[in-house]
């Protein structure tokens, strides 16, 4: 279903050319945690998606899952999941192994920083290599340095544009909270808020369909 798959695909993205970047703040002062979202479309609940940090020596990684399934007359006709883990070092991804099934389209990618490159493999491949860039889980807070993204779940890279909308205090947890609003564009508009500790705590996508997308905080 096109009008869903861009809006899987804004889940999983998010890539820049930079190659290393500070630790979020919300990690810095609590490196253990749980970030984890229902996904709404028009106000009713569709799956889910969290992502689990845990420390390691060096740095820490990212455990993430996504299921987000679409129904009519309680017939599935759209599926989306995901499991996938990050490691980072030093502010630098290290290693990200994910597997993905979109809607029938299944796709196994690992990659791995290789002296200063990055080694991306797809479904058991030969490893293709590219510049160095940081994983787009949209857990990451955005720059406009950001300039290009992998898709974990599919192993490719696509050119990204950043902007930063200002700031904006919403209600997260049913409390109003300050945060900074960003544009993300490669090819699918979403805007996401972060606040001032860099936590991710919504996003907002509009699909093709004209549905209002959502991830909402628990």
């Amino acid at each position: 279903m096109r009008a869903l798959r861009p809006i899987m695909a804004a889940l999983v993205l998010l890539l820049s050319s930079q190659a290393a970047a500070a630790t979020p703040a919300f990690l810095a002062s609590q490196p253990e945690q749980v970030l984890a979202f229902d996904v709404t479309r028009n106000g009713g609940t569709i799956g889910y998606h969290t992502y689990a940090f845990r420390p390691r020596k060096g740095g820490f990684e990212v455990r993430v899952e996504a299921d987000i399934r679409v129904s009519f007359l309680l017939i599935p006709f759209f599926v989306y999941e995901q499991q996938g883990v990050e490691v980072w070092e030093n502010g630098r991804l290290k290693s990200l192994d994910y597997v993905t099934n979109d809607d029938g389209a299944r796709h196994a990618v690992k990659a791995e920083l290789a002296g200063g490159r990055l080694r991306v493999s797809v479904d058991g491949q030969p490893h293709t290599t590219h510049p160095e860039m940081i994983p787009g889980s949209l857990w990451y807070p955005p720059s406009p340095d950001h300039t290009m993204m992998l898709d974990p779940g599919d192993g490719n890279p696509t050119p990204l544009k950043v902007q930063r909308l200002g700031e904006e205090t919403i209600t997260v947890r049913g409390k109003p909270t300050p945060t900074t609003r960003w544009l993300w564009d490669d090819g699918l508009r979403r805007e996401l808020w972060y606040d001032t500790r860099q936590t991710l705590v919504q996003v907002w996508i509009r699909g093709d369909d004209g549905s209002d997308i959502y991830y909402v905080l628990k």
